[in-house]
């Protein structure tokens, strides 16, 4: 089995550097993940994309702050992609359109714009579609996987809705957002944390969330909503209380992962108003969401261990 994959890989190579010889774009193999290779044409395509849409200013200088990030961003998806293949969930008919119809209006774009914005800077569409087929799908994976774990308690539902009900007049909702960025167990957390606070400072909290950040919020940059005072943790409803309104928290752990979060908005809920269906649903979403992004940092570290990683220079 291990010859087999060693002789695709070198099929894969050697076909692709013929493929190359007299392209106009000067290209390279610039890492091999497993059977799979990432290419220098992938990685300035990346960069490219994350700069021009989110309105970075195009220099040096940005573009190699983005370089390593953007690598690593990449070698994950092609795990990833191992990974889908191994259960057969790799699929280029997955439905994108819901996904970018959000994308597009998260950049002000209509869908149309959205397309030509890739070809008016000489952006592959094609990739990024690539992208956003592999991030559903690895959604579709982790639910397959984790569904049968991903199990919130009633009663406790039931209570944390009862206690906003019946023991406040107001309830405190705050729209927060997060960056989550999982440790290695040979990455040093000081430098990870100094780096990301700096890149917080030049690029503003949600261009970092989408740089930086391992959590399914990435893409949104780090958008997590409303959420209610009484389903935070006592840890972060102490850090979040103390906090103004667009602060950024200091670092926390949570569950082998660096987090930062920023407070957008606060805003006092009437009690006797509040739709109790609705509000214990967006209760339980939030639970569900949190153990669904736990499961996902799992097992992509997992087989990140397992997988074979060559840089080549």
């Amino acid at each position: 089995m291990k010859k087999k994959k060693y002789l695709l890989l070198i099929l894969l190579i050697f076909f692709f550097k013929i493929s190359y010889t007299n392209a106009s774009i000067q290209n390279k193999i610039i890492a091999t993940v497993n059977n799979e290779i990432v290419t220098s044409y992938e990685l300035k395509n990346k960069i490219m994309t994350f700069l021009i849409l989110n309105k970075v200013e195009v220099n040096q200088e940005n573009i190699n702050n983005y370089k390593n990030q953007s690598l690593k961003t990449l070698i994950n998806m092609k795990i990833r992609k191992n990974e889908l293949v191994k259960y057969n969930l790799l699929n280029s008919k997955i439905d994108t359109s819901r996904f970018i119809e959000q994308q597009s209006k998260k950049y002000n774009f209509t869908i149309e714009e959205f397309k030509k914005e890739f070809l008016n800077n000489n952006l592959s569409y094609d990739l990024y579609l690539q992208e956003i087929q592999l991030e559903l799908g690895w959604q579709q994976l982790i639910l397959q996987l984790y569904g049968n774990k991903i199990i919130v308690d009633e009663y406790e539902i039931d209570e944390e809705l009862k206690k906003i009900i019946d023991t406040q007049k107001e309830m405190i909702e705050y729209r927060l957002s997060e960056i989550e960025v999982q440790v290695n167990d040979n990455e040093k957390i000081t430098d990870l944390v100094e780096e990301i606070q700096n890149q917080i400072i030049k690029d503003g909290f949600k261009n970092t969330a989408i740089k930086y950040s391992t959590s399914s919020t990435a893409l949104e940059g780090g958008e997590i909503g409303w959420v209610n005072s009484e389903s935070l943790s006592n840890k972060m409803l102490n850090a979040i209380s103390n906090m103004k309104l667009k602060e950024v928290s200091k670092p926390m752990m949570h569950n082998n992962s660096i987090l930062f979060v920023k407070l957008e908005e606060i805003k006092k809920v009437d009690t006797l108003k509040i739709n109790s269906i609705e509000t214990k649903k967006k209760i339980i979403d939030q639970k569900k969401n949190e153990l669904l992004n736990l499961f996902s940092n799992s097992h992509l570290s997992k087989i990140r261990n397992n997988a074979s990683i060559e840089l080549i220079k």
